[in-house]
C-alpha cells in the first residue's frame, strides 16, 4: 500500500459523495486525481483512468436514481437529452481518434476546457445573480440542448461534466432533492449511452474491469456518506458550495492544464 493508492481511494469514494448530490465541483477533482495517481502506480495513466472509472460512476448512478427514483424533472431532462447524445457521439469521435496516440498534450486541452468552462460559467451565474437576484431561470430548448452537448461532450472526454449539468439546473430553483434525482437519472442515462462509445474506443482493459469491481464498494461509502450531508444542509448553503467549489476547481483545472503544456505537473 502507498500514498498513491490512497488517493485512488479517496476519488473513488468523492463519485459517491457526488452522486448523492452534496458539491457537484468536487467531481471535477477525481479526474486529475486518478490520473495523477495511476501515473505514479503505472497503471496507465490517463490512458486506463477513463475505462476505470465509467463502472465506478455508473454505480454511483443505480445508487442515486434508486435513492431519488420519484424525485427528478423528466421534462429537464428530455430538453437536454437530443444535445448530449449528439455530445457523446463529439466525443467518442475524438477518443476514437486519440485512441492510439493520447498524450500529455490531450490532457491537458481537456483539463483547460473544462477550468475555462466552470470559472466562465459560475461567472455568468454571479453576474445573472447581481443583475436580476430574484429572477427564476427558464431555458429555452435551444439552450437546454446547446447543454447537453456541451455536457455530453465533456462527460465522455473527462468524466467532467457534473459542474456543467449543476450550473443549468440551479437558476432553475428547483427543490435540492428534484436537482439531485434530475442529476442522477440524466447522469445515468449518458453514462450507459458511454458504454458501447468507450468499447469501440478502446478504453476498457480487462485489468481495469477487474479494479473497477475491487474499488465499487468505496463508491457505497461515499454515497452513504454524501446522502447523510445532504439530508442536514439547506438550499441555500448547498447551492452556494456548489458554485465555490466549481469556480476554485476550474482555476485548478486551468492552470494544471497550462503547466502540462509547459512541460511541468501539477
Amino acid at each position: 500500500m502507498t500514498p498513491w493508492w490512497l488517493i485512488v481511494f479517496l476519488a473513488i469514494a468523492l463519485i459517491g459523495v457526488t452522486k448523492s448530490g452534496f458539491g457537484a465541483g468536487v467531481g471535477l477533482m477525481i479526474v486529475p486525481m486518478t490520473v495523477v495517481a495511476m501515473n505514479r502506480l503505472n497503471r496507465g495513466g490517463a490512458a486506463a483512468t477513463l475505462g476505470l472509472m465509467l463502472p465506478l460512476l455508473i454505480v454511483g448512478d443505480v445508487i442515486a436514481v434508486w435513492q431519488y427514483r420519484q424525485l427528478f424533472n423528466l421534462t429537464i431532462i428530455a430538453r437536454m437529452l437530443p444535445g448530449s447524445v449528439v455530445g457523446v457521439l463529439i466525443g467518442g469521435a475524438v477518443l476514437w481518434a486519440y485512441r492510439l496516440k493520447a498524450g500529455p498534450a490531450l490532457t491537458a486541452f481537456i483539463e483547460i476546457e473544462i477550468g475555462f468552462e466552470s470559472v466562465l460559467l459560475v461567472g455568468l451565474h454571479w453576474y445573472r445573480l447581481w443583475r436580476a437576484a430574484d429572477r427564476t431561470f427558464r431555458p429555452s430548448l435551444a439552450r437546454s440542448s446547446a447543454v447537453g452537448a456541451f455536457a455530453g461532450a465533456s462527460s465522455t472526454l473527462a468524466h467532467a461534466a457534473g459542474p456543467i449539468i449543476a450550473l443549468h439546473l440551479l437558476p432553475q430553483k428547483l427543490d435540492r432533492q428534484i436537482f439531485v434525482g434530475t442529476c442522477a437519472v440524466y447522469f445515468f442515462l449518458v453514462n450507459t449511452a458511454k458504454v458501447p462509445i468507450f468499447f469501440a474506443a478502446g478504453q476498457f482493459r480487462v485489468e481495469t474491469l477487474w479494479l473497477s469491481l475491487e474499488l465499487a464498494p468505496l463508491v457505497l461509502v461515499g454515497a452513504a456518506f454524501g446522502f447523510w450531508v445532504t439530508k442536514r444542509m439547506n438550499d441555500q448553503v448547498f447551492s452556494k458550495i456548489v458554485y465555490a467549489l466549481t469556480f476554485c476547481l476550474g482555476w485548478y483545472l486551468l492552470v494544471s492544464g497550462a503547466m502540462i503544456l509547459g512541460g511541468r505537473a501539477v
